[in-house]
């Protein structure tokens, strides 16, 4: 019988299940990999929310918090990280995508890099953001930053690769993360940064995060560079994802 030969593309179901043993190998033979990953998934926020309620005790009283939402292995010093999944650099373990546990106006600044594409654009965006709103301080700044959908696809419509390859930072051979994967197609990068499987949930353009912040209450909606903050402590942009990221701030008003 000829083997099937899986396509490696982020997260690579093909090789997880292939190396799959014990009960997840069981699932797998009754369930495809593309089901089963969401649904454990969300099975583990499910306990997470079960667990948190205590969190917010730990931040009554508190006041001028920065923020970094959806934080991952990309915490900092000095800040409330934030993340479902615990790793050493997130100090607060809550699953954020409804509700957060801080007292209104305790927050300065919030910081959400690469997570905001992860929220479902009509269940956990709302919100997200109105938990956002009431947590900063008048005058605190959201800063988002997403993959530039609107950059992406400019350069899917240009000839050739040129401009997807400085897009995603792909090699000649179309391939990125030190050729570990590889694109043979310009739909497939498309695919990748707007889907990512089952974990982004919607594509991002100025105009539409500007409505967003707009119909959620930020006064005023800047579009950013790199770097470039109302607020010095929001210039923790990654240097690594400069080239197709799209950077907003919305600031509450006074």
């Amino acid at each position: 019988m000829k083997r099937i030969e899986h396509i490696m593309l982020p997260p690579r179901y093909g090789q997880r299940v292939e190396e799959a043993t014990g009960l997840k190998k069981l699932a797998y033979k009754f369930l495809p990999a593309h089901i089963l990953h969401p649904l454990w998934f969300e099975t583990r926020l499910l306990w997470r929310r079960v667990a948190q309620w205590r969190t917010e005790r730990n931040y009554r009283g508190a006041r001028n918090i920065l923020l970094n939402a959806g934080s991952g292995d990309k915490g900092r010093s000095g800040w409330v990280n934030m993340d479902a999944f615990p790793c050493e650099s997130v100090n607060c373990v809550y699953d954020c995508r409804k509700v957060f546990p801080f007292p209104d106006e305790a927050v300065r600044a919030i910081f959400c890099e690469h997570f905001f594409e992860h929220l479902d654009y009509t269940e956990e965006v709302p919100h997200f953001l109105s938990e956002c709103f009431r947590v900063l301080q008048p005058g605190g700044v959201l800063r988002i930053i997403v993959p530039d959908a609107g950059r992406y696809l400019h350069a899917y419509v240009e000839p050739g690769w040129l401009e997807l390859e400085r897009l995603r930072l792909l090699d000649a051979e179309h391939a990125e993360k030190g050729g570990e994967v590889r694109y043979h197609t310009k739909m497939e990068v498309i695919n990748e940064v707007f889907r990512q499987a089952y974990e982004h949930k919607y594509a991002y353009d100025h105009e539409t995060i500007e409505f967003l912040l707009k119909r959620y209450g930020f006064g005023q909606v800047i579009h950013q560079r790199f770097n470039q903050s109302l607020i010095p402590e929001l210039r923790l942009d990654q240097p690594e994802r400069a080239s197709e990221s799209l950077y907003i701030e919305g600031q509450k008003s006074d």
